[in-house]
C-alpha cells in the first residue's frame, strides 16, 4: 500500500505508536548511555543466592514477579507471552475422557470452569454477549457438548481476539478462579518464594490445585508445618513431572515441558524470579514494561494487521535492520541484562560449547570463546586480521546473546565463529551481530541433520534476519544466524 492509500486507521494506528514511543525515550536514552559505557567485569554472586525467608514469612509478590508468573503460564498455555484470549483447543481430557473445549488465556475447559467465564461475559454486555446468551443453558453439560458447534466456537474465538470486554473479563476471571486461590494456598501453607508460587499457580492452572496424591509421594512438609521450603517445591516438582511423563493420557504426557521447565529454574537457584528471561517452552519471558507490550500490539495491528507481537512469538511486519521501527529500539534496552551479565551466563551454559580455535588454523585472540571471555569482562570482542578480516574490536550484539541463550534452552550446539575468523568482506560477523554454529545436539550440521531445518525456523523466530545454512552457497556443514545491525 502506498502512503497516498494509507487508511485513517492505519495513520491512527502509526501516530499512536510513535506517541508511545515517545514517552519512553528518555529510558531508552539511558538505557542506551549505560549499555555503551565501558562495564567493570561482573562481581556475581552463585545462582542460588535466594536466602531462605525470615520465619513466618507470608507470600508477597512484587509486581515483577506476578507478571513474570502470569506470563509464563501464559505461554505454558496458549504460546504467546500476553496469553491468547481466543485460543481454542481440544482435548480428550473430559469427564471420563470424552472430548472438550480449553479456552482463553490461561485455558479453562468446558466442563470446568468455562460456563462461569462465559456468564460473567454475557453479563458485562460485550459486543457478543447476545450471540452466546443462548448457551448459557448448555455449555458445561455433558447432554449438550459444544466441541463440534462451530457457531459457538467461531464467538468465543472472535470475542477473545476483538472485543475488549472479553480480554478484561478473562484477566479477571482467572485472577479470581485460579490465581487468588494459588496466592491463598501458598499463604497457608507458609510459602513464600516466588518461583515457589510459579510452581503452585502452574499447578492449580493445568491440574486444578497443590493435587494430594502427589503430595503422598514425597516426604518433605510444607514450610508451615516445618518443612523446607525449597526441598518441597523441589520434591513437588520432582514427582508431577514423573506423573506428567508417564500419564494414561497420552495427550497430557505432552505438557511435562511445564515441569521440565520448572525444574530448570530451581536449579539455577532462581526462586525471586530475577534471573531473566526465564525460558517457558522454548520462549523467552522478560519483565517487559505494560507500556512496552501494548506499544508491541499497536506496532502489529499497524504493520500487518494482527498478530501477537509479543517477544519470542508473533509477526510485527517487515522493517530493515537500517531503520527498524521505535519500538524495536525501545523493547531490545529493556531486557534487563548486560552485555556483560549475558556473556558470563554463556559461558556457564552446560548446553554452549565455544570454539577454541578457527578452522584455518591461525591462532588469535579471537575464537568464539575468547569474544565471550571479553565481553564477560565488559570488554569489546576481538576480530582477527587474517584474510578478509579486519581486525579491532567490536561489542558483541545483546540481541545475538539473547538469542544464544534462548536457544540453548532447546538445543545443544557449538559456536564455531562469532566475530573472529576469516569471511566474506562485507559479512555481519564483522559486526558483533552473527553467529555461526557446526554441531547441533552432538551432530555435525549438514542437509540430512535432522534438527537443522527447526534450528533455522528458531533463529528466526529470536530475531535473525539472516539464516543460512545446509542448501546455502559456503554454508553445507554450518548454520549462520545474523541478528539486525544496530545504529
Amino acid at each position: 500500500m502506498s502512503k497516498a492509500e494509507m487508511s485513517t486507521d492505519s495513520r491512527q494506528h502509526l501516530l499512536a505508536i510513535l506517541d508511545v514511543a515517545r514517552s519512553l525515550e528518555s529510558t531508552v536514552r539511558e538505557l542506551a548511555r549505560a549499555a555503551d559505557a565501558p562495564q567493570a567485569a561482573p562481581v556475581h554472586p552463585p545462582r542460588a543466592t535466594a536466602t531462605a525467608p525470615a520465619a513466618g514469612t507470608t507470600m508477597d509478590l512484587t509486581d515483577s514477579q506476578r507478571r513474570i508468573c502470569e506470563r509464563v503460564i501464559n505461554v505454558f498455555e496458549t504460546g504467546r507471552v500476553e496469553g491468547d484470549y481466543g485460543a481454542i483447543s481440544i482435548y480428550h481430557d473430559g469427564p471420563g475422557g470424552i472430548r472438550q473445549i480449553t479456552y482463553g488465556r490461561s485455558q479453562t475447559t468446558e466442563y470446568g470452569n468455562l460456563p462461569e467465564l462465559v456468564r460473567m461475559y454475557v453479563d458485562a454486555l460485550g459486543v457478543l454477549s447476545s450471540a452466546l446468551r443462548p448457551y448459557l443453558g448448555k455449555v458445561g453439560r455433558p447432554e449438550f457438548p459444544l466441541v463440534d458447534d462451530s457457531t459457538f466456537k467461531d464467538l468465543l474465538r472472535r470475542a477473545g481476539d476483538d472485543d475488549p470486554v472479553m480480554r478484561d473479563t478473562q484477566d479477571v476471571f482467572f485472577d479470581r478462579r485460579y490465581f487468588q486461590p494459588a496466592l491463598r494456598w501458598a499463604r497457608e501453607n507458609g510459602f513464600a518464594f516466588a518461583l515457589s508460587m510459579l510452581v503452585i499457580y502452574d499447578s492449580f492452572i493445568h491440574s486444578g490445585s497443590i493435587l494430594g496424591f502427589l503430595r503422598n509421594r514425597f516426604p518433605e512438609r510444607p514450610p508451615a508445618r516445618g518443612g523446607d521450603e525449597k526441598t518441597w517445591i523441589s520434591q513437588y516438582v520432582h514427582v508431577r513431572h514423573e506423573w506428567l511423563t508417564n500419564h494414561p493420557n497420552p495427550d497430557v504426557r505432552p505438557s511435562n515441558y511445564r515441569t521440565r521447565d520448572l525444574a530448570r529454574e530451581i536449579a539455577a537457584g532462581n526462586w525471586d524470579l530475577a534471573i531473566l528471561p526465564v525460558m517457558a517452552n522454548g520462549t523467552p519471558v522478560h519483565d517487559v514494561p505494560r507500556e512496552a507490550m501494548a506499544l508491541m500490539r499497536m506496532a502489529s495491528a499497524a504493520t500487518d494487521g494482527g498478530g501477537d507481537a509479543s517477544f519470542g512469538g508473533g509477526e510485527v511486519g517487515e522493517w530493515s535492520e537500517l531503520e527498524p521501527p521505535a519500538y524495536v529500539a525501545a523493547l531490545a534496552l529493556t531486557f534487563g541484562e548486560t552485555p556483560a551479565q549475558l556473556a558470563d551466563r554463556i559461558l556457564n551454559h552446560p548446553n554452549i560449547t565455544l570454539a577454541t580455535a578457527h578452522s584455518s588454523g591461525v591462532n588469535d585472540d579471537a575464537t568464539a570463546r575468547r569474544n565471550i571471555i571479553d565481553t564477560a569482562a565488559g570488554q569489546p570482542a576481538r576480530r582477527s586480521s587474517y584474510g578478509t578480516a579486519p581486525g579491532g574490536t567490536v561489542r558483541l550484539d545483546p540481541n545475538m546473546l539473547r538469542g544464544l541463550l534462548a536457544l540453548a534452552d532447546q538445543y545443544s550446539f557449538h559456536v564455531s565463529e562469532l566475530c573472529g575468523g576469516s569471511h566474506s568482506a562485507t559479512s555481519r560477523h564483522y559486526r558483533g551481530v552473527t553467529a555461526d554454529f557446526n554441531i547441533l545436539n552432538g551432530q555435525h550440521v549438514s542437509a540430512a541433520h535432522p534438527d537443522q531445518a527447526a534450528f533455522r525456523a528458531r533463529c528466526q523466530n529470536l530475531g535473525a534476519t539472516e539464516v543460512l545454512g545446509p542448501g546455502n552457497t559456503g554454508h553445507a556443514t554450518h548454520i549462520h544466524a545474523a541478528w539486525p545491525i544496530p545504529h
